[in-house]
């Protein structure tokens, strides 16, 4: 980690796996946000231990079973702090406040407040690239009072009604990626 007055820029690359997120039809019918591959990428800089910057994440989906397209995407400001281990590698916890948006087939888009959890590990091949994996929870305030109308694919023969299950979605993301720093 280097100092404030020699603070680096960190460029972080992730691929991963992303899942949760309920919705529930008018005969309160539960389904899944089914688990797909999820990519991020971070931009930060050190502060002391720390890091400080923002974090991007896109997810594209649908809900099982009834083949709804969803895209989740994820903009928050994150701050993290390193704990040295063996190896001149990290192991690091952090927090993410920020929004989403999501797109999807059975909803109006939606806009809503984020937070995040994450924690995981780095391991320097060089001073100017790492591996890193990551574990992170995301969370977004949804609209669950809204019920909207949606299309069934032609193989159903009438509409149906589609909501958040909550006020609050949940999804857990792992992912891993390089970390290169400037």
């Amino acid at each position: 980690m280097a100092s404030t007055a020699s603070a680096n820029i960190h460029i972080t690359p992730q691929l991963g796996f992303t899942g949760g997120g309920i919705v529930k039809n008018s005969n309160d019918e539960k389904f899944d946000i089914k688990p797909s591959e999820s990519f991020a990428i971070s931009i930060e800089s050190d502060l002391q231990t720390s890091r400080l910057g923002l974090y991007y994440s896109h997810q594209s989906s649908n809900v099982e079973s009834e083949n709804l397209d969803s895209t989740i995407q994820y903009l928050m400001f994150q701050s993290s702090i390193y704990y040295p281990l063996a190896n001149q590698s990290f192991t690091y916890l952090g927090i993410g406040i920020g929004g989403s948006y999501i797109n999807a087939d059975w909803s109006d888009n939606h806009t809503g407040f984020a937070a995040s959890l994450f924690g995981g590990f780095e391991y320097p091949f060089s001073d100017s690239v790492s591996f890193t994996s990551q574990v992170r929870w995301l969370g977004t305030v949804v609209d669950n009072n809204t019920t909207t109308i949606c299309n069934l694919p032609s193989s159903h023969s009438t509409d149906c009604r589609i909501q958040f299950d909550t006020d609050w979605m949940n999804q857990f993301t792992m992912s891993a990626g390089m970390v290169m720093t400037f």
